[in-house]
């Protein structure tokens, strides 16, 4: 894979993760759970800024409020 698709594939997990998170909010789960998909759809948006601009990610990540 290249960077590129590789950064793709993370930023669709981040999406994925995010409809988790919010379908999950929805039908009341846990917040543990609302909380666990929220965290990996973070972790999978870093990581895909990071493989597409890595000089961004920090900026970026500064600037979001939960």
């Amino acid at each position: 894979m290249s960077a590129d698709s590789d950064a793709r594939y993370m930023f669709r997990r981040a999406r994925e993760e995010a409809a988790k998170a919010d379908a999950a909010e929805r039908r009341s789960a846990s917040s543990q759970e609302v909380a666990v998909h929220r965290e990996l759809a973070l972790r999978y948006k870093v990581r895909a800024l990071a493989m597409s601009c890595p000089d961004q990610v920090f900026h970026d990540a500064m600037e979001r409020e939960p």
